[in-house]
């Protein structure tokens, strides 16, 4: 079922409601309720027999009945096969941190030469491949290369959906593929009541070589110019992507280091998903730099690449600057971050 088919049903609910229509509002809800359940889309399944219940609570037969599906299809979909196939899920977390897990999985169906996650874009799915194979490719100007081929058994799109950070490589289809994904805002939802879901799926999902690492192996070098390591405090401001105006009030942060195209700092957020919605968006970054024994205003503009989280509510943040700096500019700031050292 899909979100338009899901809205479209929400909204005909609340009509039979408002006509007073309940009974009505009872049979579409017991049925989307058992059709959701059979086609293994349990988080909807569930939410249509909560409405069911808050409609007629008295609809104890058909509430009954749903709950019974629910639970039997559950039963069949944990099959000895995808046991065996994504058995470190298993062995990894508790028995109701899998079966939540993989109940809140939503199953896809792609055709060959397909993009599913595509370079230089935000994800927020975690991917596990049941059938067919993809390619793992790094779009280097006109060049294409080939980072690793995927297949039954492997799992995709962990870099960006623990780390916020937008996709290093292109992920395309192969072959006709089945997947299963888990959404971010899902996962938040599951950790309210699995405290520790979301760092056991992590060690898990991040236990072989992630895909810098790969990337490495292959020779492809995404930080080929040195970074310099310049702690100072600077001003960020949320900009607005076309006339680059003041969206926000400025926040205070760190920053940590710096290169010919770009930077990145470090800041205090108890605003989680705030955080998260940065990726993508246009920042204004303005510093002092020592230079000599006089200050220089610095002013900058750049997209959020990536975002990381760390310990005690601290994020660190990665922009990619939309003007680079020229090479005597480079020579300039190392010169700076050298006297500050001594300081």
């Amino acid at each position: 079922m899909t979100d338009i088919d899901s809205e479209k049903n929400a909204t005909l609910v609340r009509k039979y409601i408002e006509n007073e229509e309940n009974e009505k509002a009872v049979d579409l809800l017991y049925k989307l309720a058992l059709q959701s359940a059979r086609n293994k889309d349990f988080i909807n399944a569930e939410a249509y027999r909560d409405r069911l219940y808050e409609v007629d609570s008295m609809a104890l037969t058909r509430i009954v009945e749903v709950n019974e599906v629910i639970e039997a299809e559950k039963h069949k979909a944990l099959t000895p096969d995808l046991r065996r196939m994504w058995r470190p899920f298993f062995q990894g977390l508790t028995s109701d941190e899998a079966g939540s897990f993989f109940y809140a999985l939503r199953e896809q169906h792609i055709e060959g030469d397909q993009i599913i996650l595509r370079q230089g874009e935000p994800n927020n799915r975690l991917y596990l491949v049941h059938q067919g194979t993809l390619k793992v490719v790094y779009q280097d100007k006109e060049k294409e290369l080939l980072i690793q081929r995927l297949g039954s058994g492997d799992i995709f799109g962990q870099d960006t959906f623990f780390s916020v950070n937008v996709c290093t490589a292109t992920i395309k289809t192969l072959s006709a593929v089945r997947l299963s994904y888990l959404e971010r805002e899902t996962l938040d939802n599951l950790t309210n009541a699995l405290e520790f879901l979301e760092s056991n799926l992590k060690n898990i999902c991040t236990s072989g070589a992630s895909m810098f690492d790969r990337m490495s192996m292959r020779g492809i070098d995404r930080r080929s110019f040195r970074r310099i390591n310049l702690q100072t405090k600077v001003k960020v401001q949320l900009l607005s992507s076309d006339t680059k105006a003041a969206m926000r009030r400025p926040l205070t942060a760190e920053l940590w280091d710096i290169s010919k195209f770009g930077l990145s700092f470090y800041f205090k957020s108890k605003n989680r998903d705030a955080v998260r919605r940065l990726v993508g968006r246009t920042l204004g970054v303005s510093f002092s730099l020592l230079i000599g024994d006089k200050f220089k205003d610095i002013n900058l503009t750049g997209v959020v690449q990536g975002v990381d989280n760390h310990p005690m509510e601290e994020y660190s943040v990665h922009l990619k600057l939309n003007r680079s700096f020229s090479d005597r500019a480079i020579q300039t700031i190392q010169a700076s971050a050298a006297q500050q050292e001594n300081l």
